[in-house]
């Protein structure tokens, strides 16, 4: 029986910049790995007062062409690129008009996957500028979002996939593509729990509480998986931090980092967990962003 994922292409933003290769070559393996086509997406994020269609403007003429031309080049740069690393991999190119975050989304709707690449820029100008679109897009997409702003660590050994696993619903689906990708990549399941404490005589008063109901929360999470996936090595890590910095660290060597998130579109959507924003800006390695169904939501953080 062919499933859903198994007809719908990965999804990759074209930029003409080195963020934007490492992205469309991260999307073209996977897509290869899994079996499936890859489309590749680049907006004309035209600037403000441009004419899109000059019919009588001569220069306007020639500038629009040349601001297409540009977005066909990207394009066609990309479906080299795929085609030289995966020869027989069924590849479409959208130029898409409008702003990135819009001609994105309007393809994450049928998407296995999205892939953007993320150029290194302070948080505060990649909120504000046309290269910050990840949050909005993580915020809003039904399927997993892959932020590629650092490569995949293929030298370490074993390699390694880390999920965050917080004892709740909304891990599962995370959890779930951390093991399927596990084991197309013969690769060990690091599952993280992290626990906050605040400072003082309490908090050294219930660290061992703490960190016990971590491990209880891990094997819980993790039992019906590690029964599924037999022949997935899995090591258990119950850390005590900040969420952003712990992940951080434990996937500093990983082939990616795997976080959920909640699944809610709308104005309530844009309000991305803080963890999964401080991820996407921070992570060393590949971040996948899983998202939870909206009845599988119940906790307000991520």
């Amino acid at each position: 029986m062919t499933t859903h994922e198994e007809t719908t292409p990965i999804v990759v933003g074209v930029e003409h910049t080195d963020a934007g290769r490492l992205a469309v070559v991260w999307a073209a393996d996977q897509a290869a790995r899994r079996g499936l086509s890859l489309r590749l997406v680049h907006a004309l994020d035209w600037p403000g007062g441009a004419d899109r269609d000059p019919e009588v403007n001569p220069h306007r003429q020639t500038w629009s062409g040349r601001f297409r031309d540009a977005g066909v080049r990207a394009l066609d740069e990309a479906r080299d690129l795929v085609t030289t690393r995966h020869p027989g991999l069924t590849t479409d190119a959208v130029l898409a008009d409008g702003a990135p975050v819009t001609g994105l989304r309007e393809h994450t709707r049928d998407a296995a996957m999205v892939v953007l690449g993320s150029r290194r820029l302070p948080t505060a100008t990649e909120l504000l500028t046309t290269g910050g679109i990840a949050v909005p897009i993580t915020a809003h997409a039904r399927c997993p979002v892959v932020v590629v702003r650092e490569p995949e660590h293929t030298s370490a050994e074993p390699p390694t996939i880390v999920v965050a696993v917080d004892g709740a619903r909304r891990s599962e689906p995370a959890v779930a593509y951390a093991f399927d990708e596990a084991a197309r990549r013969g690769a060990t399941i690091v599952a993280v729990n992290v626990r906050q404490l605040s400072g003082g005589l309490l908090a050294g008063l219930r660290m061992r509480e703490e960190m016990q109901e971590g491990r209880l929360g891990l094997a819980e999470t993790l039992a019906g998986w590690t029964e599924k996936y037999p022949t997935v090595p899995v090591h258990r890590e119950v850390a005590v931090g900040h969420p952003v910095e712990v992940l951080r660290e434990a996937a500093e060597h990983a082939l990616c980092l795997v976080v959920g998130t909640r699944g809610r579109g709308g104005f309530t959507g844009l309000l991305l967990g803080s963890v999964s924003q401080g991820l996407i800006h921070h992570a060393r390695c590949p971040l996948v962003v899983v998202p939870t169904p909206p009845d599988e939501t119940s906790d307000d953080h991520d």
